[in-house]
């Protein structure tokens, strides 16, 4: 059990399900119940079967098939989330306007890239990398996403069960977070960015001689 949990708690916290709480803001005001779960399985089911892919197929999957290095993902990764928490500083919880569309959109809007990111596929390799048994490792990540999705849903029930002033005061909290949360994001985003250009340009002479 306790093997089972170092492999899960990091997971957890790089997919962050608070912080999705805060990406679908918009979608949990604007879709009644029974559409905002229709629409976080499907983000969940995608999100699932990237994450087993990857875990199953470690490196080879980006470097041998794709001939992307782990480094430019990351890169590109901390790019995405740039621009994504500049739109939440500046215009708050309504800053994920990626985030409109039919509802059979709207699923892989959520799970690229607030799900599928460079962080959470770089996580799923090294789970299938360490996990000794492959079920097991396939477990570790739906647990994962399942938790995700439970959190998710339980903060749709909390907004639904605001109204008034009440809810007008969490949207005002939610909004004060969503900032916040999009200076975190920012920093962490640059930080990406820096290690994997200092990655890349290490092995650039390997790669040129």
């Amino acid at each position: 059990m306790d093997g089972f949990l170092q492999h899960l708690a990091p997971f957890l916290a790089i997919l962050n399900p608070f912080a999705l709480c805060l990406y679908t803001s918009s979608v949990m005001e604007d879709l009644d119940f029974r559409s905002v779960l229709k629409v976080v399985v499907g983000a969940c089911v995608i999100s699932t079967a990237v994450f087993w892919l990857f875990a199953l197929t470690g490196e080879a999957l980006l470097s041998g098939v794709f001939l992307v290095e782990p480094a430019a993902l990351r890169a590109f990764g901390g790019l995405i989330f740039l621009i994504v928490g500049y739109n939440y500083v500046t215009k708050g919880y309504r800053g994920a306007e990626i985030l409109r569309g039919s509802l059979e959109e709207l699923p892989s809007a959520i799970a690229l890239p607030f799900m599928v990111g460079a962080g959470t596929i770089t996580q799923a390799i090294i789970i299938g990398q360490q996990v000794d048994k492959w079920y097991a490792s396939m477990l570790v990540i739906l647990l994962g996403v399942v938790v995700a999705l439970v959190v998710l849903m339980l903060y749709k029930v909390l907004h639904d069960h605001l109204a008034g002033a009440r809810e007008r005061l969490f949207i005002r909290y939610v909004n004060i977070l969503a900032r916040l949360n999009g200076l975190l994001i920012g920093a962490i985003s640059v930080s990406m960015i820096v290690e994997g250009i200092k990655e890349l340009w290490v092995a650039l002479p390997a790669q040129t001689t």
